[in-house]
């Protein structure tokens, strides 16, 4: 039977709230995943930072966006990085990248493309080097779990991969009417962004369809309101109180920050990970992840237990 459920995520690998959900839509994936039929859009949220932010720099104004990143933190409780090399100067390199890793997705490996977003999102804010450039993108990505980095990077500049996330960039602004202004309680309610003369979903936005209608989930939400929204539409209710085994964990996903421990293990860390500390909470790393060059980590093999955070 095919998944009944639509889901479309509008994101961005540079975006800071996208960054902070990923255990919230790692959740909705493992628990309700037999029943989504999952489409990412890549939205773009800096084409160009001189166009986005004129008065900021790249390079000059690192320490006023990594500001911004750590009052995001406070509500996601994400890592940041201790020092930002640069803000992205262009999130469509890193687009591309994602897409091009789309083409790889085999039965074999069917996570490779989750795991080179999340790779790219880890450049910047884990290790504070945004991958905006091939040199960059292959540094990020060497030791991908079944990736092609070759392949990948060859594919940059295929014309259908250009086109694909044109047409993202073209999808993300004509949002559905439910995100226009709107407003809610809590840090970031998931209302539509001015884009210059256009207009765009904010990341991260889901959009939802199934047997039972459709709902527009935006913003910063918690695991139980991604549950209600997806339910609401027509999946059928599943036990959403089993967890992980934190080892287990760190094998299928290859990283997993603090907000991942209590969400998918109840907070128990796994053993013989790779530990990397940043300005905020821990990321552990699998021993086999290569992780980007210059990353400084130290080994923690620690006993099963809370996470320290």
């Amino acid at each position: 039977m095919s998944a009944p459920i639509e889901v479309v995520e509008y994101t961005d690998p540079g975006c800071v709230w996208s960054w902070g959900s990923e255990p919230q839509l790692r959740w909705l994936r493992r628990h309700y995943g037999d029943q989504l039929r999952w489409r990412r859009v890549l939205g773009v949220q800096v084409d160009r930072l001189s166009e986005t932010h004129p008065t900021r720099d790249a390079v000059r104004d690192a320490e006023a966006f990594r500001d911004d990143w750590l009052a995001v933190a406070v509500h996601t409780d994400a890592p940041v990085p201790v020092r930002l090399d640069r803000q992205h100067r262009s999130t469509r390199p890193a687009s591309h990248a994602v897409r091009a890793a789309e083409r790889q997705v085999t039965a074999e490996h069917p996570d490779v493309a989750d795991r080179v977003l999340r790779r790219l999102r880890e450049a910047v804010f884990v290790h504070g080097r945004p991958a905006d450039t091939r040199e960059r993108i292959a540094d990020a990505l060497a030791g991908v779990d079944g990736l092609d980095l070759d392949r990948l990077l060859g594919d940059l500049d295929d014309p259908e991969v250009l086109a694909s996330v044109q047409a993202d960039w073209e999808e993300t602004r004509r949002p559905h009417p439910a995100v226009i202004g709107r407003t809610g309680p809590g840090p970031n309610p998931g209302g539509a962004k001015p884009d210059g003369e256009r207009t765009r979903y904010g990341f991260p936005t889901l959009l939802l369809r199934g047997p039972a209608g459709e709902e527009v989930v935006s913003g910063w939400n918690d695991v139980a309101a991604l549950a209600r929204a997806v339910e609401s539409v027509g999946a059928r209710p599943v036990d959403t109180a089993r967890t992980l085994d934190p080892d287990e964990a760190l094998a299928r996903y290859r990283t997993l920050t603090a907000a991942d421990l209590r969400i998918t293990t109840g907070g128990r860390e796994p053993l013989g990970a790779v530990r990397i500390d940043t300005a905020t909470t821990p990321i552990w790393v699998h021993p086999d992840e290569a992780p980007p060059t210059g990353a400084e980590h130290t080994h923690a093999r620690t006993a099963s237990g809370a996470a320290a955070v």
